[in-house]
């Protein structure tokens, strides 16, 4: 009538239902550390900030230039009535100079980001000519309206909307540097650190070689490189950098490295 009460799962294996869930929890962060910590997931993190930066760097820069351009039309044909055909060909001007600009900036973003230099003096007075004559232009035609009294607001809003334009033109590099370097960073300067070293009690797998791996790199990767080692080992020849992008997917350079630490191991 009466049976035994039944016995909590709880309780069952000695753990409450806090613990496995602070247990999984646990695993869950492990897990995260050891992706976060994976050098190419930083280094495209790092790329994808670059873009996003890099985007609002060329929005303001062509809002920038949209302001100016109604500057240079007045200073080149403020005078003129729409029915003159130099009141329409002013409007070009000062997209074509903004246009070399731009072209200039692309140029200069995709060295630096092949790791290239491009600084030099010659591309420097091209961006200065060009930032130059917008400047110019816009705040003349502010003092000197071509109609009404002069308007102090027009005449600040045209001497420091070119002179932002031109800080931008000179910091966008800055940025590519930057960021360049920081993925670079992420992909070659990883500090090195000894593997797990197997425990005692658990027989290590057949594929594992003697000496340990000497970089930071999530178990998944260190396992698949000493199944490729093995696999090499066998056929009588040495691990080359192509056998280790093979067996993971990591730059060149990293490849190269992983080699080199194979070998002195």
């Amino acid at each position: 009538m009466f049976g035994k009460p039944k016995q909590h799962n709880d309780n069952q294996f000695g753990e409450t239902r806090s613990v496995r869930k602070l247990r999984a929890k646990l695993d869950e962060s492990h897990q995260l550390h050891q992706l976060t910590g994976d050098p190419q997931l930083n280094a495209v993190q790092v790329d994808r900030f670059r873009t996003s930066v890099t985007r609002c760097m060329w929005t303001f820069l062509a809002a920038g230039l949209g302001f100016t351009t109604t500057g240079v039309h007045d200073f080149l044909a403020g005078h003129l009535a729409p029915a003159d055909p130099m009141w329409w060909g002013a409007w070009l001007v000062e997209p074509a100079l903004a246009g070399i600009l731009i072209t200039l900036l692309r140029w200069e973003a995709e060295m630096i980001s092949r790791g290239i230099s491009a600084t030099h003096q010659t591309v420097t007075r091209l961006k200065r000519v060009l930032l130059g004559a917008t400047l110019v232009t816009n705040v003349w035609s502010s003092v000197r309206p071509p109609s009404g009294p002069i308007n102090h607001g027009m005449v600040f809003l045209h001497l420091v909307i070119p002179l932002v334009v031109y800080l931008i033109a000179e910091v966008m590099p800055i940025i590519q540097q930057r960021c360049t370097a920081a993925r670079n960073q992420a992909l070659n300067a990883a500090p090195t650190l000894v593997a797990d070293q197997p425990r005692p009690d658990v027989p290590e797998p057949k594929s594992a070689v003697s000496a340990p791996i000497r970089l930071r790199l999530p178990a998944p990767m260190i396992e698949a490189l000493r199944v490729k080692r093995d696999q090499v080992d066998a056929l009588g020849r040495e691990l080359t950098a192509q056998d280790v992008q093979d067996a993971v997917k990591v730059a060149p350079d990293y490849a190269a490295r992983i080699v080199r630490e194979l070998a002195t191991t």
